[in-house]
């Protein structure tokens, strides 16, 4: 086999990985057949369409190790957000210039001085791949027929603003070095950091034919519109069905409704504060009130020390108290007075904690020492 040195170590390690393979090996499930002539060659053989399997799950972690590996980022590792979209098998290139949805011209060749050759692919709006910025991955198949006499090459799939010097970071199948015995075939994952459902065919050290076949797509779900449609999200899980977790500043939830409805509605069940109880941080919690938070010869203030409140006019406390509140022995019954909430710059009390601090208060009515009130944060 004459080949250059560069891609006789790519053939090494993509063998070794189990990139490269023939269509007797695909075993494919056939759908339809695209109705093409034939001749002595073989180049223009029947390629039928084909299904072939997609881990709808791998292709995060697939794409997170690359990423790692390769020192870059691609879509799925810096954005999670993704999730599959199956589509028909459709064909969308097919460079013997038979039927495709992308006319592409072929053979394409290996460029100047068999540098290789990068071939810019606009899928967006193509084979059911939308066109509206949000596609982050396409699952593909690939078929290729090498005319280049006793030279081998390789084939790599990339986002077009990749670059391919000295070589392509991804390499997702070698092929022959005798032009016209097989066709070589393969699958791919195609990650497309920039959203836009467009790729480039990168091609080394020969003139080949390129056959090109999607099945699906990874859509991009940080901005997703589903129109008049309802999204439902449903499992059996005990645990948490649905989870956000933002390391940033901003809000984990947001939501707005500009028809006049509810931004918010709980069908059935209840809202909980994990980990709420006395005196935590938390949006809700149970203030107790004690020798030490009663103010003073006042005792119809308890100081509130949370650290969502704290010096922070700007909030909303809404308190009722907490009857028969817990198996805590030591609770007992409040007072039936209607408990109110007042923000003081200046905490007075000579037995309680200092600074501006908000208070329990009931006008007119002394606070019951270890009795229990619930108490609801709300942020402006």
């Amino acid at each position: 086999m004459k080949m250059p040195t560069n891609v006789a170590k790519l053939a090494t390690i993509c063998a070794a990985a189990g990139a490269l393979a023939t269509v007797a090996d695909a075993q494919p499930t056939t759908r339809s057949v695209v109705e093409q002539r034939v001749d002595a060659s073989g180049l223009y053989a029947k390629i039928p369409l084909q299904t072939w399997s997609v881990d709808v799950k791998s292709f995060i972690d697939h794409a997170a190790r690359t990423a790692r590996s390769k020192g870059g980022a691609t879509k799925a590792a810096t954005d999670r957000a993704t999730v599959y979209r199956p589509i028909a098998v459709c064909r969308l290139i097919d460079t013997r210039g038979l039927a495709a949805a992308i006319a592409v011209a072929g053979p394409i060749g290996p460029g100047i001085k068999g540098q290789g050759t990068s071939t810019f692919i606009n899928s967006a709006g193509a084979c059911g791949i939308p066109n509206n910025g949000k596609v982050a991955g396409i699952s593909l198949s690939f078929h290729i027929w090498n005319h280049t006499t006793t030279n081998g090459g390789y084939i790599s799939f990339l986002q077009q603003d990749v670059s391919t010097v000295p070589t392509p970071p991804t390499v997702n199948a070698v092929f022959n070095d005798v032009p016209g015995t097989v066709w070589t075939a393969g699958t791919a994952n195609v990650s497309i950091p920039d959203d836009s459902g467009n790729f480039k065919i990168f091609i080394a050290n020969s003139s080949v034919d390129v056959i090109v076949d999607v099945n699906g797509y990874y859509q991009d779900l940080d901005n997703l519109d589903v129109g008049s449609q309802e999204l439902n999200i449903s499992g059996t899980t005990a645990g948490t069905l649905f989870e956000l977790d933002n390391l940033g500043t901003g809000s984990a939830l947001a939501a707005s409704t500009f028809g006049g409805g509810p931004a918010f509605t709980i069908f059935s069940g209840y809202m909980r504060a994990n980990g709420a109880g006395i005196g935590t941080p938390t949006v809700a919690f149970i203030h107790r009130v004690t020798a030490a938070s009663l103010c003073g010869g006042d005792n119809t203030y308890s100081v509130i020390d949370n650290l969502l409140l704290n010096a922070d006019p700007g909030a909303i406390a809404v308190v009722a108290p907490r009857f028969n509140p817990t198996s805590d022995p030591s609770a007992v019954q409040p007072s039936t007075a209607t408990p109110a909430i007042e923000y003081r710059l200046t905490n007075t009390c000579s037995n309680s904690i200092p600074g501006a601090r908000w208070f329990l208060h009931t006008p007119g009515t002394s606070l019951v020492t270890d009795s229990y009130y619930n108490v609801i944060v709300i942020k402006p």
